[in-house]
């Protein structure tokens, strides 16, 4: 049996407002400038709204600073994430820019790490598109950047919204990693308690009304024919990410001779007006080289087929009467 790596990202959009500090600082890199603010004798960029030292709020003097600047020290990223601002090897660097007096922390694009060193000259970059969002902007080794011009942008930066994410990292429990290979596999694998004799898809590993634990032995392979216990039409709405733009149906399946549903069945093949409870259907597999079961995890709650299926269609047998339908696990 294969083992599979698990890997889980909850991830949810933070909208706020930036302020009267950070909401110029942010429309002045849509813009294609880099503002500090006075405090003391000082200048400090990023700008802040209070003073390090003593903590009083700061006045919103700004002062443009830059573009240029000297890095004071920096580390390279060799394996960038996605939620890296570069795909690419990249580094992370401190600099002070000119006429500022403290240092940013910001991406330096560079060809290589032999092409950083702390003391060397950088120079801000502006992405040509630009959304108000520290990301706008971007530093290349002094010699290596290029003339930009920059079209400021309407009214001030007032709502910024950042994704906030948080991924887990596992290997799949024994009894899920055998679901999983028999989705690509191209078939549905679940387990009977030896006590009670229910069949649950996928298992828990274990039958929590009479609390015992299931083996490899106790493993069954179901066939892809079920009924329709329930469902809803879903019709999407636009959000960050929405990439659904058609209602669909979201069904709830029972596969014959299992005691525990599928849930959340994508029906896309079967039109609205004739999908209903009761119905009989089929399980069409995806051929072996297109499944993926990269959504396949341990969280029971919310059981998935990941993406084997290419889709559930009719198979022509008479409805089954609702009352005759199994009580779900």
């Amino acid at each position: 049996m294969s083992e599979f790596p698990v890997s889980f990202t909850l991830e949810y959009p933070y909208t706020r407002t930036p302020g009267p500090v950070i909401g110029p600082f942010l429309t002045a890199l849509r813009d294609g400038r880099i503002l500090g603010i006075r405090c003391g004798g000082r200048v400090l960029c990023p700008p802040m709204e209070f003073d390090p030292d003593t903590g009083e709020t700061l006045r919103p003097d700004f002062v443009e600073v830059g573009p240029s600047g000297r890095v004071e020290s920096w580390t390279w990223i060799a394996e960038p994430t996605r939620k890296h601002p570069f795909q690419e090897p990249f580094a992370f660097a401190l600099v002070k820019l000119d006429g500022a007096d403290t240092a940013m922390a910001h991406a330096v694009k560079a060809a290589g790490p032999e092409a950083m060193s702390t003391g060397m000259r950088v120079t801000a970059q502006f992405r040509e598109e630009r959304a108000g969002a520290v990301s706008d902007v971007y530093f290349v080794p002094e010699d290596d950047a290029r003339d930009q011009a920059i079209q400021p942008g309407e009214g001030e930066v007032e709502i910024t919204t950042h994704l906030i994410s948080l991924t887990y990292e596992g290997m799949l429990h024994p009894h899920n990693a055998r679901y999983a290979q028999g989705l690509l596999d191209g078939k549905f694998i679940g387990q009977r308690s030896p006590v009670s004799g229910k069949v649950a898809i996928p298992s828990r590993g274990y039958d929590a009304i009479a609390c015992v634990m299931l083996t490899p032995a106790d493993d069954v392979e179901l066939p892809p024919t079920g009924t329709v216990a329930s469902y809803t039409v879903i019709t999407p709405i636009k959000y960050r990410g929405q990439t659904e733009t058609e209602s669909y149906i979201s069904a709830t399946i029972f596969l014959d001779g299992s005691d525990q549903s599928l849930p959340m069945q994508d029906i896309r093949d079967i039109p609205l007006d004739e999908f209903r409870v009761g119905m009989r259907v089929r399980a069409i597999f995806k051929p072996p080289a297109e499944r993926n079961i990269d959504a396949v995890g341990n969280d029971w709650m919310y059981p998935t087929v990941g993406d084997v299926l290419e889709r559930w269609e009719p198979t022509g047998e008479p409805d089954v009467p609702v009352e005759e339908l199994p009580e779900t696990m």
